[in-house]
């Protein structure tokens, strides 16, 4: 049975999809020491865990702070107790990979300033155990254990669906975590899982085993771009506001458009001037050339058709006028900024006039004041 179990493990590490972490150097996380009757005003706890510190260090060892990406291979605790006018320190130094302690150091002496020297002497004796220790399993390495419990993985996208490799399923989320079929996985084992959902962008992690842990939260997956609404104020039609819609038929990249933008132009301080409206309508079609959705910044182009409506207003006894104009946009410019979860695009378009008959607009390159592109700036409504 043991002989079937370490073959199956093995077949695993060459061909399962995970690989080793680096033990190569040691590592510790730390822990606050714990006092039973904790003193606010207290500094000795701390300058004592700084001391252990700076002995790890000293023989070897690195110092980190036991998260997710700074795993610790050991850990060190203490307990400091003040016992009528003695100060006892116990300090215990845990291989996290087989859950045991393999240092320890207990201390009793007198309070005051004279303690610190003894304790000092015994943290390093526990450290040099420890570094023993260290040097021991690096020559003859034990046995690597097993994870004992099935893997959980938690995630905010219900209904994902989990793989490993990409291709074998584990499952999908239901009410925010999936089980995973058991098996020994060796610790500290480096898993590549897959989360899948429709309308997401697929996500691929890599996992490391912790001994001490069963649960692991996966990334939340990102929505795919498919429709959007954007709000825009754009040079030359300041007073007013635009509307497009968009539908990705590429997710994320492709799409086709259609646009709104009622304003007018209206000078009130001008005696004899009566306000003009307009209403530019415009379909267009383009694309994102550079960069993932997932990036702060992205470059694109759309090509598009704009038939501008204007309507006078009535003067001098006269009838309001209505006129169409159509031009044709060959290259617009888009630029997308993603900060903090918020969207902003700036679009820059020099649209050309096709002087219909029925317009007003001779045929010609468009200009705001006859010198610059027509800018927009505006911001992106995602679902």
């Amino acid at each position: 049975m043991l002989r079937a179990r370490a073959a199956a493990i093995l077949v695993l590490l060459v061909f399962g999809g995970f690989t080793w972490g680096d033990d190569s150097v040691p590592t510790v996380v730390v822990r606050p020491f714990l006092l039973p009757v904790p003193e606010t005003s207290d500094l000795l706890p701390r300058s004592l865990e700084e001391a252990l510190a700076n002995a790890l260090r000293h023989k070897g060892f690195v110092v980190v702070d036991g998260s997710d990406a700074h795993p610790a291979r050991f850990e060190a605790q203490g307990l400091l107790v003040r016992e009528n006018g003695n100060l006892v320190l116990h300090v215990a130094l845990t291989d996290l990979d087989f859950r045991s302690v393999v240092a320890a150091q207990m201390i009793s002496v007198y309070d005051g300033l004279t303690a610190l020297g003894p304790i000092n002497t015994s943290m390093a004796a526990a450290v040099q155990t420890l570094k023993v220790y260290w040097d021991s399993i690096q020559k003859s390495p034990l046995p690597v254990p097993p994870i004992q419990d099935s893997l959980v993985f938690s995630s905010a996208d219900e209904g994902a669906e989990v793989f490993w490799q990409g291709h074998q399923s584990i499952g999908k989320i239901s009410q925010g975590r999936v089980t995973a079929p058991y098996y020994p996985f060796p610790s500290r084992a480096v898993l590549t899982l897959t989360v899948e959902k429709e309308g997401y962008t697929a996500n691929t992690v890599e996992i490391r085993l912790r001994p001490d842990r069963s649960t692991y939260p996966l990334p939340k997956l990102v929505k795919l771009r498919i429709d959007e609404l954007h709000l825009f104020l754009s040079t030359g039609r300041l007073l007013g506001m635009g509307f497009e819609y968009r539908h990705y038929f590429l997710p994320d990249w492709s799409f086709w458009a259609g646009e709104a933008y009622p304003f007018v132009q209206w000078q009130p301080n001008s005696a004899g001037v009566e306000p003009v409206g307009h209403l530019d309508l415009a379909g267009s079609a383009g694309t994102w050339i550079l960069f993932p959705a997932s990036s702060w910044f992205r470059f694109g182009l759309e090509t598009s058709l704009l038939l501008s409506q204007t309507l006078t207003s009535p003067s001098a006894g006269l009838p309001s006028q209505w006129y169409l104009d159509a031009s044709v946009i060959p290259f617009g410019v888009l630029m997308e900024w993603n900060f903090w979860g918020i969207t902003l695009e700036n679009r820059i378009q020099v649209p050309y006039s096709l002087g219909l008959p029925t317009g007003l607009l001779a045929q010609r390159w468009l200009l705001v004041d006859n010198t610059f592109p027509m800018l927009s700036f505006g911001t992106v409504l995602k679902w």
